[in-house]
């Protein structure tokens, strides 16, 4: 349990808040001192940040991956059983083909969240800092994935179910108001320098993806469309 006096937030007798305290604080009480206390938390690690990404973005892979395949015959197509039949009956290699992916996908999912998390956490935090932010990136990368964590779920839990998943741009834009907070918060920075974080984010990634983009497009452009090549005009 947690106890409250006026707007502050006491940790809990334990010296740390649960799980469960903490991503119903980080997504119903998004001020300031909500934030602050929770990257003060003694239990704030980075690896019980990672260890929430890693473990709802595997429960969200399950969500999304499977109950489309058990209610898909509700909506669109045969079900489960209709297409276990037809795996088994008809052609087994490609049923072992779709389960091999199904069960290879989880550690890459696992891995690719949780080490995307670290990268953007460190790149939030590593901006902040020049804007003369206060923020370690074990107190940066907890406070996002305070609400990145719970939100993982809630989204793949309604990204499949017809206009339930519109409710996605909403909480997606709250996972954007949330993280501008929780920078904030960490680094005990002005509004202004807050934005400026994300402005350099945003410049920054913009530029690597028109310049990761040119590296790709240039080596098909040259090969493939080229005259001759097996897109291009022939020769």
């Amino acid at each position: 349990m947690t106890s409250e006096t006026g707007s502050e937030i006491i940790p809990t007798e334990y010296g740390t808040y649960s799980w469960l305290e903490t991503w119903r604080l980080a997504l119903t009480r998004p001020n300031e001192e909500t934030f602050r206390s929770l990257a003060d938390d003694p239990g704030g690690s980075l690896g019980r940040a990672l260890s929430w990404i890693a473990i709802t973005s595997a429960i969200s892979y399950l969500i999304t991956a499977s109950l489309p395949l058990l209610f898909s015959g509700l909506l669109a197509g045969p079900g489960l059983l209709e297409a276990l039949e037809y795996e088994a009956g008809l052609d087994l290699s490609r049923g072992l083909m779709s389960a091999g992916i199904y069960v290879c996908g989880l550690p890459i999912v696992i891995l690719i969240s949780s080490g995307g998390m670290l990268i953007y956490s460190g790149a939030v935090q590593v901006t902040a800092s020049a804007f003369g932010g206060e923020g370690r990136l074990a107190s940066m990368t907890y406070a996002l994935a305070a609400f990145t964590a719970p939100l993982t779920v809630i989204i793949g839990a309604i990204s499949w179910i017809p206009l339930v998943n519109y409710l996605v741009i909403p909480l997606g834009i709250y996972s954007m108001l949330l993280t501008l907070l929780a920078v904030k918060s960490v680094n005990r920075m002005s509004w202004g320098k807050t934005i400026g974080t994300f402005v350099v984010l945003l410049l920054v990634g913009v530029t690597l993806a028109v310049v990761l983009g040119w590296m790709i497009w240039k080596p098909i452009r040259d090969t493939l469309l080229a005259p001759g090549g097996l897109y291009g005009v022939p020769y």
